[in-house]
């Protein structure tokens, strides 16, 4: 009787476990697609708000404003590279950076670290995927802002200071490639 029971209640679970939204569900179940949709809306409303044009890469839903065009080459995948930033999320926010200044403006400096341009392999997961993406749509000495939607950033588990789903923006330059 007991072992009849517990198949009932494993049965049932089942069902209500899959009851879920399975389309759009992921191993961790969580539901990428819905998640890009609001990210995408969030930045249209904030481009909108800011009377701001941004490129869109469709394969990514990366919005991007070249800044400066920079005059040297495009970046490729396994080349290091060094970029200076300012992350910052959408209500301006600063929370991390590569430049003193900015850092000491904002009151997030910290005398133990090093402020100068990151260094990292372009497309080998060193950085989040909106980098990997973002870098090589720059030419070095470019400047661009890049919009990322969450799953590009930090994702559903966010990371330090960085809530989860959270759409950030980066001011980018790219200051050297490294062959």
């Amino acid at each position: 009787m007991k072992r009849i029971l517990y198949f009932m209640i494993a049965g049932l679970m089942a069902v209500l476990f899959s009851s879920c939204d399975e389309d759009c569900e992921n191993e961790r179940g969580e539901c990428p697609e819905e998640q890009l949709a609001k990210d995408v809306n969030i930045i249209e409303e904030y481009l909108a708000e800011n009377n701001l044009t941004a490129e869109r890469d469709p394969s990514y839903d990366l919005f991007y404003i070249i800044e400066e065009e920079g005059s040297g080459p495009n970046p490729s995948n396994g080349e290091q590279v060094e970029v200076n930033y300012v992350g910052k999320f959408l209500d301006g926010k600063v929370f991390d950076t590569s430049i003193e200044s900015v850092a000491q403006d904002e009151g997030i400096f910290s005398a133990s670290r090093t402020y100068e341009p990151f260094s990292f392999t372009l497309g080998q997961r060193q950085v989040i995927l909106g980098w990997d993406v973002g870098i090589k749509l720059l030419n070095e000495g470019g400047k661009a802002t890049l919009i990322l939607p969450s799953y590009m950033a930090y994702g559903p588990r966010g990371g330090g200071s960085i809530p989860p789903n959270t759409v950030l923006l980066f001011e980018v330059e790219l200051v050297n490639i490294n062959n």
